[in-house]
């Protein structure tokens, strides 16, 4: 890795400490004021950031899981990845696995709909268990393409891929096919920021270049996403447990999805968002594996003249996006969470890359 690289990064953790040390000291203050989000904003449909397809399906979580893997696949999906995902086993026994989903007349819609559409890309479907059975869910395109892509341009284009996923599932043995929606509720796209600081705003102010390389020396896109395929969990000083889950090209040669998530990372996310603001979930050991289709993390490679460079979205105001249901009050009390994730993701590219 070059001296400038290196440079380059330093001064990204100083800015990261300064900006961590600033928020914390709003801590008190936002207790006390509304969170943006937990009122629905006015003027658009409603959309949840999750939509349930499943209820009580029979057989365990790995059943229902190769089920689901199976229905896609017939319905001419392509499931790129697939993990378990961490869980507070002291708190309950039940599990949670992500299917990665990519559908290539869908990646082509998304991605016309603009320059940092590739982030809303694959698709997510998630399998979990509770108290009452296991579930088939997935990280909603009506409401995250509001916020990824733009606000009205391709409405019609994840209302139909939601129906062609809850079609290809609905034959999985369970006690009803659904698509209600849960989640935090918006009308809008546009995430605001909470005390005009903490991570909000459009879309693309929040999208983060982590790392350039050449490309003749990479490789390429395919071969900076090959080498990012090799991050792995590791042990000591890697807290949240970061690697890579999956790999889709989609243009190629020129744009890629690459995506990485951690065990740690998912545990401590699902147990803080708890219930979110579905009450009936309270009581349950672990009612925050609903929110599994949140994971894996994307990062977006591109080719950019001779360089390819790799992206990464803010991860505060991602945790926004899928766990802002979670209210203020846990935000503000693990507002350190997310800039520690992002710290280990870009340490774990600059060591992969360099």
């Amino acid at each position: 890795m070059s001296e400038a690289r290196f440079s380059r990064s330093s001064k990204n953790t100083r800015r990261r400490s300064v900006a961590a040390s600033t928020l914390a000291t709003t801590v008190m203050v936002l207790l006390t004021l509304p969170f943006p989000g937990q009122a629905v904003a006015q003027g658009g449909a409603e959309h949840g950031v999750y939509v349930r397809l499943i209820e009580g399906a029979s057989g365990s979580v790995a059943d229902v899981s190769g089920q689901t893997r199976e229905a896609l696949t017939a319905a001419g999906f392509e499931v790129v990845g697939e993990r378990d995902l961490g869980v507070d086993s002291d708190a309950c026994g039940f599990g949670a696995r992500v299917l990665v989903v990519h559908d290539e007349e869908y990646t082509r819609a998304i991605l016309a709909g603009g320059e940092w559409a590739a982030f809303a890309l694959p698709l997510r479907v998630s399998i979990h268990e509770d108290e009452a059975g296991v579930h088939v869910a997935m990280a909603n395109p009506r409401s995250l393409n509001r916020t990824i892509v733009s606000e009205t341009e391709v409405v019609s284009v994840s209302d139909e891929i939601v129906s062609r996923i809850a079609e290809a599932v609905s034959g999985i043995p369970s006690k009803g096919s659904v698509t209600a929606e849960f989640g935090q509720m918006r009308s809008e796209g546009l995430i605001g920021k909470t005390m005009g600081i903490m991570a909000g705003g459009p879309f693309e102010s929040q999208v983060e270049e982590i790392a350039s390389i050449d490309a003749d020396e990479v490789g390429g896109v395919a071969g900076a996403m090959e080498r990012l395929s090799e991050i792995e969990a590791g042990s000591g000083q890697w807290r949240w447990r970061v690697e890579a889950v999956y790999a889709a090209m989609l243009v190629e040669g020129e744009l890629g999805v690459v995506g990485v998530s951690g065990d740690r990372m998912e545990a401590d996310a699902f147990q803080i968002v708890g219930e979110g603001l579905d009450e009936a979930r309270r009581d349950m050991a672990c009612p925050g594996l609903d929110h599994a289709a949140a994971f894996p993390v994307e990062l977006v490679v591109r080719l950019e003249d001779d360089e390819v460079k790799i992206y990464l979205v803010d991860e505060m105001f991602r945790m926004k996006m899928y766990f802002e249901d979670a209210g203020k009050m846990k935000f503000a009390a693990n507002m350190r969470m997310p800039g520690a994730i992002e710290s280990e993701i870009r340490d774990k590219v600059d060591e992969i890359l360099y």
